[in-house]
């Protein structure tokens, strides 16, 4: 990338006054090299702002914090499904048993897709909870190449 079009690529992608001089104080000096370095990890920064880590990082919270959130969250989804759907279950059998002591064929279907549900959301949560730490580590990773 020639001077040139290096310099609109600052003017046009560093909002930071300060940086943005430096950037063409660097520029002028004739180190190219180090600037498109540093504008590209500006660029990764800018398509990086809409991952939901990131996200979190950015409300105030750090890291750290982060990851044990998920964390929580990975251990609290299937748990609070499972009693929820137990609840569900258990409340629907004891009012047919209350009704009579048979157990329909219409409660069993009602029963079977409760549990089909519940499966069916606890799977949900849990892959895209894994799904989302795969996308931050892929993020962080390449955060760390261009640092290099």
């Amino acid at each position: 990338m020639d001077d040139r079009e290096l310099i609109k690529k600052i003017m046009e992608e560093v909002k930071d006054e300060k940086l943005r001089e430096e950037l063409l104080r660097r520029v002028a000096k004739g180190e190219g090299g180090s600037v498109e370095k540093t504008l590209k990890r500006i660029e990764h920064r800018l398509k990086a702002e809409d991952s939901l880590a990131k996200q979190e990082i950015m409300h105030g919270r750090t890291e750290k914090i982060a990851k044990i959130e998920w964390w929580g969250e990975l251990i609290a989804a299937p748990i609070i499904s499972v009693f929820f759907y137990g609840f569900v279950i258990g409340t629907l059998i004891l009012a047919t048993y209350s009704v009579d002591s048979k157990i329909s064929k219409l409660t069993w279907f009602l029963l079977g897709v409760i549990v089909v549900a519940g499966i069916a959301q606890i799977v949900r949560d849990v892959y895209f909870l894994l799904e989302g730490k795969k996308e931050y580590e892929r993020r962080k990773k390449e955060e760390e190449e261009l640092e290099k």
